[in-house]
């Protein structure tokens, strides 16, 4: 842990937007309840089992969950800032993806199992656990089996005993993820911006399988959608404006070098090294106002899940995917709709598109149509892939674009070129 003055120009600029993102969702939290209530529907939360459908503004309240994901902020830039690392695009995704799922499954309790299980591996491995902070983060995706131990698994009775059981899953967790996700790149081969998804199902499946499957339990369902509360896209489009504002201070008072920015394809890049976290903030705050404009167009419901998807979208805007190379994407969920007995304003839906867009370095690199047959191929498999893991793994849809990556891009590599510029139409491979 280092004093604040010592920390660099780069880390400083990236805490401020955590910060500002974390202390708007206090304050809005403190703004939409009253203290007892506030308070009342916060342990409501902590002490409810939670799954990927589970609306954390139906469950504890509007204001709860706004201060849960709050918190949850401040406890991301807490453990960052602990680790001593020098933050970069990942850690800006491995926030806004905690964050985000803070409105539909995780918590400011169930958290602490999946990162100490991290911690434990960086000390068994002998490495500093700054080298795996960022995994850490992305450990939490799977902290639905920390509440599912502690709150209602009938394996045990007592409170000390679901306690234990509830930390064990989320140890387990936590310890297994960053073993895997050496592993996972060659997967996907970099076409997935969510790597870490990728392993997490497994282990999402590995873990429900021990839980219910094998023991004969019956797979509890957790589907717990509320009301629509229309207003709070206005919060959503505030939000984002303040961030562009804070991109256009920090980058010297313009937003040169932007244009450079989307003409990128997406495929392994670090915004935030090659450019600065200025550009990378503007970035992150578009691709947040598109995704709230897109809610807009559609007539989509602002539930719990509404809002944590417009914040786990802008994770991908630090690692590559920016407005142009994820609208192909968004097309190809369009098109899917026509024929799907689905609709776009369907809940799962509303979800998966969200994550159906680190798929974007397929746009970038094989062209747009290719991007518009991945967005449709995701769109057609995430109800599909839930089943597996039964909505315990809270990244569903970044598992679902590895095994969209996983089918396609082997299939586009044999028959078009990569290419390192955006394009419409792949180009085909010369047979010479």
């Amino acid at each position: 842990m280092a004093p604040f003055k010592s920390i660099s120009r780069k880390n400083k600029e990236i805490f401020g937007i955590m910060l500002l993102y974390s202390l708007f969702f206090v304050a809005q939290g403190f703004a939409l309840s009253p203290n007892a209530q506030l308070f009342d529907g916060l342990h409501t939360i902590i002490t409810s089992p939670a799954q990927l459908t589970v609306d954390y503004f139906a469950l504890g309240g509007v204001g709860a969950t706004f201060l849960n994901a709050g918190l949850v902020g401040f406890a991301c830039m807490l453990v960052l800032w602990l680790s001593g690392m020098e933050m970069n695009s990942l850690s800006l995704m491995a926030f806004f993806l905690t964050v985000g799922f803070s409105f539909f499954g995780m918590n400011i309790l169930n958290i602490w199992p999946c990162i100490l299980g991290t911690w434990l591996f960086s000390k068994v491995d002998g490495t500093p656990f700054k080298s795996s902070v960022n995994i850490a983060l992305f450990a939490t995706s799977l902290s639905p089996f920390v509440s599912e131990g502690m709150f209602r698994h009938p394996a045990f009775e007592s409170l000390p005993a679901r306690a234990a059981f509830g930390i064990a899953l989320g140890i387990i967790a936590g310890f297994l993820l960053p073993i895997l996700c050496k592993h996972s790149p060659s997967l996907h081969k970099g076409y997935s911006l969510y790597n870490a998804a990728a392993v997490s199902g497994f282990i999402g499946i590995l873990l429900l399988s021990f839980l219910y499957r094998a023991t004969g339990f019956e797979i509890p369902s957790n589907t717990m959608i509320g009301e629509s509360h229309y207003e709070l896209m206005s919060f959503a489009a505030v939000l984002g404006l303040f961030l562009v504002l804070y991109a256009y201070f920090i980058n010297n008072k313009s937003f040169d070098g932007f244009g450079a920015l989307l003409e990128q394809t997406g495929y392994q890049c670090d915004y935030t090294a090659k450019f600065n976290v200025g550009l990378t903030a503007l970035n992150i705050a578009c691709v947040g106002l598109a995704a709230t404009l897109y809610y807009v167009l559609i007539g989509a419901n602002m539930t719990g899940p509404t809002m944590g998807c417009i914040v786990c979208l802008m994770a991908v805007a630090p690692c590559g995917a920016h407005a142009l190379n994820i609208a192909p994407i968004m097309v190809g969920y369009m098109l899917s709709s026509t024929f799907a007995a689905f609709e776009l304003t369907t809940p799962a839906t509303i979800v998966g598109i969200c994550f159906a867009a680190a798929l974007s370095p397929i746009s970038g690199r094989f062209g747009s149509l290719s991007g518009v047959i991945a967005g449709l191929l995701h769109a057609c498999m995430v109800t599909t892939v839930v089943t597996f893991h039964n909505g315990f793994c809270l990244y569903n849809g970044g598992f679902t674009c590895a095994v969209t990556a996983i089918i396609l891009v082997p299939i586009l590599e044999h028959f078009f070129e990569a290419s390192d510029t955006l394009r419409l139409i792949p180009k085909l491979k010369s047979k010479t």
